[in-house]
Parts: C-alpha cells; sequence; structure tokens
C-alpha cells in the first residue's frame, strides 16, 4: 500500500505531521499534507493486467516560506529515491502558495507513483 509507505518515507522529516487530505487545527509547523489526485490500473481484455500507478499532491507548510520551501526540497528527496514499495515517474512543481488567513507558505510538488 503506498500511503502507508508514504507515511513511512516522510514522517522523519516533519515528527510525524504527515497528513492526508487536510491537517488538524492547531498542528505545529512544519508540516506535509498530502492528497490523492488520482489513480490507474491497467486492464487488457483478460483483466487487470498488474500494472497501477498513483498520482498525488505533496504540499510542504511552513510559517516562512524559506521553511516551505527546504522541507519541499527534502521531501522531493525522499519521494524520488527508488524503493522496494514505490519508485516516481515523474515529478512536477505547482505553484507556491500564501494563505493570507493563516499566515502559512505552502511549497507543492505533484508525483506520479509506480509500485
Amino acid at each position: 500500500m503506498i500511503e502507508k509507505s508514504l507515511i513511512d518515507r516522510l514522517s522523519p522529516l516533519v515528527e510525524g505531521r504527515v497528513y492526508f487530505g487536510v491537517a488538524p487545527e492547531g498542528t505545529a509547523q512544519p508540516r506535509l499534507v498530502i492528497q490523492t489526485i488520482s489513480g490507474f490500473t491497467g486492464f487488457t481484455l483478460a483483466g487487470w493486467d498488474g500494472s497501477s500507478d498513483l498520482t498525488i499532491q505533496l504540499s510542504a507548510w511552513g510559517e516562512s516560506y524559506l521553511q516551505a520551501l527546504t522541507l519541499a526540497d527534502e521531501a522531493f528527496g525522499a519521494m524520488t529515491t527508488d524503493g522496494e514499495d514505490f519508485t516516481t515517474g515523474a515529478a512536477d512543481r505547482l505553484p507556491d502558495e500564501f494563505e493570507d488567513d493563516t499566515k502559512l507558505f505552502s511549497v507543492s510538488w505533484e508525483y506520479t507513483l509506480q509500485p
């Protein structure tokens, strides 16, 4: 299961503050938030061909742009290291964000992963 592998790979970067979907209110910074964008499973006329992939958005959040950028770079290193759990087939940098209400910065990447 790629989702568990993501938590295992990324947790050491942020003392376990890795969340799917939305981080709980009041969560300490920095943190990582993962959102599933899409999944793909390959089929032939004979059924499932054994192939699959998962596309996720990984957002690094911090109290400063530099904190978010540094975490995103560290996460990029963890995500692009091939392992027995998954490999990264593609990585695209997304636009940076600033939330006016929380005063937090975000640097995000979209990754396509294969088991």
